[in-house]
């Protein structure tokens, strides 16, 4: 995996400073307050020390465990539609910003922008779409692994 910096995490993301943590290691949200320059003394959102009370863990680990690992991404939506026909292109379309939430989500996944992976996951949901109106799935521009928030 390459090196991460503090430009690869998406803004407002949880620090984790519990040091007592059997998975910091691991953890994103642990390697992001390592990554955090001495100068900064004001952390904004924070994992606290309660997370790690037996109540609030998950298979061991603190609900907010985010895995530090690659996973496949894709962007580069400039032809996901050119295969339509004209008749189901508004609906399938319109079914597509849904998903996203919105057309101009929908952009900003196109584009990787920071904070808007799209993983290979949300490809298999946008692909029962598509098979849905009897086509195959799309086509990206660029397929690359990233490490997912």
């Amino acid at each position: 995996m390459k090196s991460l910096n503090l430009d690869f995490f998406p803004k407002s993301y949880e620090v984790c400073f519990l040091e007592s943590c059997t998975v910091k290691e691991n953890c994103l949200h642990h390697l992001y307050f390592k990554l955090q320059p001495s100068s900064n003394t004001w952390w904004g959102e924070a994992i606290y020390p309660s997370a790690l009370m037996a109540e609030n863990l998950v298979n061991g680990c603190c609900k907010k465990f985010q895995e530090k690992k690659l996973v496949t991404c894709h962007a580069g939506f400039a032809h996901f539609f050119d295969e339509v026909r004209r008749k189901d292109l508004p609906d399938l379309r319109n079914e597509i910003y849904r998903y996203f939430r919105g057309r101009s989500n929908f952009y900003r996944y196109s584009k990787a922008e920071k904070g808007y992976l799209f993983t290979q996951l949300m490809a298999d949901d946008v692909k029962a779409l598509f098979k849905k109106y009897g086509y195959d799935e799309p086509e990206y521009e660029r397929t690359f692994e990233s490490v997912s928030f």
